[in-house]
């Protein structure tokens, strides 16, 4: 009975909301505070809060994980990874109509092209159910490999290559894809613009 007192004490110390008198005073939030980016490489992005999508719970997961696996089945697992990403590295390379951006040297692999719309490619490979993150300047988009992706390099590779022919072939947006947006995005000139419009996604989609 303590314990459960307990925990809702600190349920009621640690919980609280904030709730703002009008719209305007949510979108001065998000602008003054840096929630939304219009500019940074890594793509559009929009978050409720200063945590974004990096909150403790993660940390303190990844702080647990590395205490399970100890050392050496870290360094096991690193290696794994960095030859996964090689070998990704290697794949995105033969494939013609794709370029590497930079030159990544641990387990973040990012690829353009300056022949089809890289975005419309990213739609097809969420179709297949591989989930890369759009980026911009220049439009690009990158996987981060992960444990979980080393089985799988080579249908990854094979499915990447399937969504290249196939927008070299039916060029255009996919049904329910966000190529439209970034695309649109990366050519509106006024930035401030570009940032209301994040706000507005996140308030009418989160």
């Amino acid at each position: 009975m303590l314990q459960n007192d307990i925990i809702l004490l600190l349920i009621k110390l640690l919980g609280c909301t904030v709730r703002w008198q009008n719209g305007r005073l949510v979108l001065l939030k998000y602008i003054l505070c840096q929630y939304a980016v219009t500019e940074w490489s890594g793509g559009l992005y929009v978050s409720p809060t200063i945590a974004g999508s990096r909150p403790g719970s993660l940390v303190a997961g990844a702080w647990a994980a590395m205490l399970s696996l100890g050392q050496e089945g870290y360094l096991k697992h690193t290696r794994e990874i960095m030859e996964a990403s090689k070998r990704i590295q290697q794949g995105v390379k033969e494939i013609r109509e794709l370029f590497i951006v930079g030159r990544p040297d641990m387990t973040i692999v990012a690829f353009g092209s300056n022949i089809i719309d890289i975005f419309e490619v990213n739609d097809i490979l969420s179709s297949k159910g591989w989930h890369l993150n759009p980026l911009q300047r220049p439009n690009s988009i990158h996987i981060c490999v992960t444990l979980q992706h080393v089985p799988f390099v080579d249908y990854f590779l094979k499915d990447l290559n399937d969504a290249v022919q196939t927008v070299i072939q039916n060029p255009g947006p996919v049904s329910g894809g966000l190529a439209p947006i970034y695309g649109a995005a990366g050519k509106i000139p006024d930035r401030g613009m570009v940032s209301e419009l994040l706000v507005d996604y996140m308030d009418n989609a989160c």
